[in-house]
């Protein structure tokens, strides 16, 4: 399962690819990963956020 770290991880390498390279559409190309890890990244950290805000709803319902 992939992790917001790993996310976070291969957008930060797509970062130093993108400054590494002199061709401008390996440097736009790696650019975009960035931005779609990234986006991958805040979306999984949102998804985890709404479970976990669910859980401890459905287990304050339970408790009441």
């Amino acid at each position: 399962m992939a992790t917001i770290e790993f996310y976070t991880a291969r957008a930060e390498q797509c970062g130093r690819d993108a400054a590494a390279t002199t061709l401008a559409n390996v440097r736009d190309q790696q650019l975009n990963a960035q931005l779609a890890w990234l986006e991958m990244a805040e979306r999984l950290e949102r998804t985890t956020t709404a479970r976990e805000t669910a859980a401890a709803a459905k287990a304050h319902d339970l408790a009441a």
